[in-house]
């Protein structure tokens, strides 16, 4: 599909040059950015197309605002450029989420396969007809209680001399003697190696 240069700065301009305009251009960009649309020629085609449609549109209904019309074309595009990978019995209210997982699940390193049925077999095209979202089962409340640790009788000694020497660690004196006396031997150690 050849667009040529000028229609394409044409549009361009008379969309920069309505804030009516240049913010439905704005609003559509951020949704086809919530839908991970990566920045291709595909992107650009359904901008293009879908505001050419929009902006014929608002002629005709002068009154509706212009974000709505280019949402509503953006929307009709999708679809099309779509409709291999969803299936017809999918609702309209579910179409927006259904088309947003197929371009998730499609996506690879260079962009993604927007409307470009050539490049997958028919089995991936079936498998992406076939996928549905469906609600988590609801969780089940864990019945968590709290048991007392059991040491080893080894751990067991342990603690229990901590114990014994606990009175003994609440003296700031003894604390700072018994802490200087393994620094020393540390010293000691490292200067003298036995």
């Amino acid at each position: 599909m050849a667009i040529s240069p000028e229609y394409i700065a044409l549009l361009r301009i008379g969309i920069e040059s309505s804030p009516e305009w240049k913010e439905a251009w704005e609003r559509i960009n951020d949704y086809l950015d919530a839908l991970r649309t990566p920045d291709t020629i595909d992107r650009e085609l359904i901008l293009l197309s879908s505001f050419e449609r929009a902006i014929f549109r608002k002629r005709q209904q002068p009154f509706t605002p212009a974000t709505e019309l280019a949402f509503q074309e953006a929307q009709r595009t999708l679809d099309f450029a779509l409709r291999h990978l969803i299936d017809e019995g999918v609702s309209d209210d579910r179409r927006s989420v259904e088309q947003r997982v197929r371009l998730y699940l499609t996506e690879n390193v260079d962009g993604n396969f927007l409307g470009r049925t050539d490049e997958m077999s028919e089995e991936v095209r079936q498998a992406l007809r076939e996928v549905r979202l469906q609600a988590a089962p609801n969780l089940q409340v864990a019945s968590i209680t709290a048991r007392p640790l059991e040491f080893s009788s080894p751990g067991k000694r342990l603690i229990s001399l901590a114990e014994k020497l606990s009175p003994l660690g609440a003296n700031r004196i003894f604390a700072w003697v018994f802490g200087l006396a393994i620094l020393a031997l540390v010293v000691i150690g490292s200067l003298y190696r036995f």
